[in-house]
């Protein structure tokens, strides 16, 4: 997301080409002329939501809501209303779907907003840049895991900040609906959580790196899966993952270079115990880099930020005596430059034992390890010149027991996640080549009351930036991005040895962005957008091109 913070730190650094590359990181030009005065709509290949073709009921939250003006007196945000289920359509609900619809026009950063529903956190997603006649777009998103939270009227706040001045003109206006399907032989009622508990927002800084809320929890609880809703902002920490080791920002102090290194990982804490970690994807968003990059396509979960999920249920058996219980997050690293920080929140989705008053029993083993495993290579060859290697890594295992009244249920968690980053400065930062990559996989096993079932999660998350600028000395300048963004997902279950399901998901996406001044103007940009998956539901591939925000 592009914000002004990084546009007046940029406008502080000596270095022309340090200042060409703070400006492609926060897209600091959202300027509707690039391609004219219009551009095709938002658009993607990922799979849309398979609803069912049960009777379904619409309910209307929000009806094209004006946001102008967050900071105002009186700001105009969060839009506040109630919400809940229409009584044509009762629960329990085979699915419950949020639809976003929007329209901008004119100039316009990239803005975040949130979604709570009960004081949930529901959905964190970010706006598209608009081009000057106006771009409509539409995001859907699945609550049917929160349904749990909408037996009944509950709050319902959508939170977007948006600025509108003389020169940023764009007003995002905004409908949401909520779709209650109803179940039947064929679309069963979805398994869900019992209950819904959540955490206060957090805000972490390299000043403060830790939040935590207490939290009682019913006294019957069998499961427990936490989901972290988390966003780096600010000047530095949106783009962390491009971030360099502090021994080179000491060594190179003009480029004005994000230091901290480029791992980041959410640690989870209960009751001051290290429960796992989350590493968050590098979301990056339709202003980040070079705003032709994503006219029309978006990023990768830029509009549907992912909610990071970890299996709690070994430490059920501590959580069950009725007193409060504390829920801790931590970041590992952050830069201390004005608006970095960490913001978010933590999701408990609560199974219940509703044949027990109460249930009991104990974490047995816990090998989880405070902070991953981090090393740095770097090669500083001087004049703003570098290169350097990141990996980090950690091998988690927590193993605990819950006394049910279908009898003694084990739960083994392990988490094996892995990181790399490999970048390549030269010329001041007019030349850099970055490579990352995360994989992580996530296995979860229970046994008891039956055979021994697994769960196994394995995501693969690469990220390839090449960014090149030149300029010459009549003030000419060519800048040009080039970018692959990939997630790649394995999901498999089984009991005992037999599979019961498999099901993948490959998306791959390459924008590039070519930007000259001088002799001659060039203002363009492609992509190739390619998803694919398969599974239960069948399988699904779309691909899509474009070029100059248009589809090809």
């Amino acid at each position: 997301m592009a914000l002004p913070t990084l546009a007046q730190r940029a406008g502080r650094v000596l270095v022309t080409a340090a200042l060409a590359l703070a400006a492609a990181l926060g897209g600091a030009a959202p300027a509707h002329a690039d391609f004219g005065t219009d551009y095709h709509d938002p658009v993607t290949a990922a799979k849309p939501l398979t609803r069912p073709d049960t009777r379904s009921c619409t309910v209307e939250a929000m009806h094209d809501r004006p946001f102008r003006s967050g900071y105002g007196s009186p700001p105009d945000t969060p839009y506040t209303a109630t919400v809940g289920p229409p009584a044509d359509c009762p629960g329990p609900w085979s699915m419950v779907v949020l639809d976003l619809r929007g329209s901008v026009a004119g100039r316009q950063f990239d803005r975040l907003f949130t979604v709570r529903i009960g004081g949930v956190e529901v959905l964190l997603s970010s706006t598209p840049e608009p081009s000057k006649d106006g771009i409509e777009w539409h995001t859907e998103h699945d609550l049917t895991r929160y349904a749990a939270l909408l037996d009944g009227p509950q709050p319902f706040a959508f939170d977007l900040a948006n600025v509108v001045d003389d020169t940023y003109t764009g007003v995002f206006t905004i409908t949401a609906t909520l779709t209650f399907s109803t179940a039947s032989a064929a679309h069963p009622a979805a398994r869900t959580a019992d209950r819904v508990l959540t955490t206060a927002p957090f805000g972490l800084t390299q000043a403060a790196p830790a939040s935590s809320s207490d939290l009682v929890f019913p006294p019957n609880l069998e499961r427990l899966t936490a989901e972290v809703y988390a966003r780096g902002g600010g000047a530095c920490e949106e783009f962390a993952y491009a971030s360099a080791p502090d021994e080179f920002v000491r060594a190179n102090p003009g480029l004005g270079w994000c230091g901290k290194g480029p791992f980041r990982e959410l640690r989870l804490s209960v009751d001051g115990r290290t429960a796992g970690a989350v590493q968050p994807y590098p979301v990056i968003y339709t202003g980040g880099w070079d705003p032709l990059l994503w006219r029309p396509t978006q990023g990768i979960f830029a509009f549907e930020l992912p909610a990071y999920r970890l299996d709690l249920t070994p430490y059920v058996g501590l959580l069950t005596d009725g007193r409060p219980h504390r829920i801790g997050i931590e970041v590992n690293a952050a830069e201390s430059q004005s608006n970095d920080l960490w913001t978010g929140q933590v999701n408990l989705l609560a199974g219940l034992d509703r044949g027990s008053a109460r249930t009991t029993g104990a974490l047995t083993e816990h090998a989880v390890a405070d902070r991953a495993a981090v090393s740095t290579a770097l090669t500083d060859h001087g004049g703003g010149s570098g290169d350097w290697q990141v990996t980090a890594a950690r091998h988690d295992l927590a193993r605990g027991w819950v006394q049910t009244s279908h009898g003694r249920i084990t739960t083994e968690v392990r988490e094996d996640l892995a990181f790399t980053s490999r970048q390549t400065l030269r010329d001041s930062g007019n030349d850099l080549v970055l490579h990352n990559t995360a994989d992580l996989t996530h296995t979860v096993a229970t046994w008891g009351g039956g055979p021994r079932r697994t769960t196994t999660v394995h995501e693969s998350e690469p990220l390839d930036v090449t960014y090149r600028y030149a300029h010459d000395a009549a003030g000419g300048s060519d800048q040009r991005t080039a970018m692959e963004l990939g997630y790649h997902r394995d999901t498999t279950e089984a009991t005992g040895a037999h599979v019961l399901t498999r099901a993948t998901v490959d998306h791959v996406l390459r924008p590039s962005a070519h930007r000259a001044d001088g002799a001659a103007t060039v203002r363009t940009g492609s992509s190739y957008e390619d998803y694919r998956s398969t599974g239960p539901e069948g399988p699904y591939r779309r691909t899509i091109t474009t070029l100059d925000g248009w589809l090809t």
